[in-house]
């Protein structure tokens, strides 16, 4: 029998796949990544995910966008209810 997938966490799942360069991109915008608090809020982990997927964040310049398979995760964290 397979085994349910764990529900995505914030500091065990989410938090690591961003790179100190999108931490700091962020903080430029006003938003600390430092506290669960700030993307525990759904507007602004869906505002979060949107600049992710459109390939907003992290910036262009930089020439790294997320691995779809992280995109995914980050979507199905804030499906399941924003977990910490």
């Amino acid at each position: 029998m397979a085994q349910a997938a764990a529900t995505p966490g914030f500091e065990r799942d989410i938090r690591p796949l961003f790179r100190p360069v999108d931490v700091e991109h962020m903080a430029k915008g006003g938003v600390s990544l430092d506290q669960y608090t700030y993307m525990s809020v759904p507007e602004n982990a869906e505002k979060v995910y949107r600049s992710i997927a459109e390939k907003r964040m992290p910036p262009p310049a930089e020439g790294y966008t997320w691995p779809e398979e992280q995109v995914r995760l980050l979507r199905a964290w804030i499906d399941a209810g924003l977990q910490p």
